[in-house]
């Protein structure tokens, strides 16, 4: 049982359909071997945790160790793809590249259970709504929409969101500017439960098997056609 929610393209709703670059790892996972079958389960960034241990989920797509998993009894696949957290800004706002200079001091949209680094990974929203002036919303559209709303004066996304975004809205390039860099970048991988019917090792062979074979990089592409600054 592999566990996803909304984020980047790793999944994500398209016409009322879940899609994603998970969703084509797992139908990948499942044709490169036949001792498991891999199953794609619904959970949320902050019901992840509790649903891992609780062992409605084995393991989950995609994570990095600074998220939150430390002390906690899973294990870790060897990394899978990487990805960007980047900053947005109405345009309107922005005069130039120092806008996005002093990140703290402005008012922010992000994602309720997202882990940032200028916020030094924390996700307790209690803690992040007491030191910064931000807004915890439910997914990345949310944070795009209250950007070109005005409601924050600096949004923050992963570069896979946004290089779907540019490629289905026209005009966002007009009404949105990012940041000169990236605010993070990191590893994505499969954290997995210690009591998963699968082992981390188990699971590292298939992940072998499938970049053997050219099928993750290609796909990851396919999905996350980058818009880094």
């Amino acid at each position: 049982m592999v566990g996803v929610y909304e984020y980047s393209v790793v999944h994500f709703y398209l016409h009322d359909k879940e899609t994603g670059f998970a969703h084509d790892l797992v139908r990948r996972l499942n044709e490169v071997q036949g001792d498991y079958h891999f199953v794609t389960v619904e959970t949320s960034s902050r019901r992840r945790y509790n649903d891992l241990a609780s062992g409605r989920i084995d393991m989950i797509l995609l994570q990095n160790p600074d998220w939150n998993w430390r002390g906690r009894d899973v294990g870790f696949s060897t990394p899978i793809v990487w990805e960007y957290d980047i900053l947005v800004a109405g345009r309107a706002l922005v005069p130039g590249p120092s806008y996005f200079n002093n990140v703290l001091e402005r008012s922010i949209a992000g994602v309720l259970g997202f882990h940032y680094k200028f916020a030094d990974f924390r996700d307790d929203p209690k803690q992040l709504t007491r030191l910064l002036d931000i807004s915890l919303l439910y997914n990345e559209p949310e944070v795009l929409e209250a950007v070109i709303r005005g409601d924050a004066e600096i949004g923050v996304v992963s570069a896979g969101f946004m290089s779907r975004k540019f490629s289905h809205i026209a005009d966002l390039a007009d009404r949105i500017a990012m940041g000169p860099r990236a605010d993070n970048s990191y590893q994505l991988a499969s954290v997995i439960s210690r009591n998963a019917p699968i082992t981390v090792e188990r699971y590292n062979s298939y992940l072998n098997d499938l970049r053997a074979e050219n099928a993750i990089a290609p796909v990851w592409s396919r999905w996350h056609r980058g818009v880094l600054p």
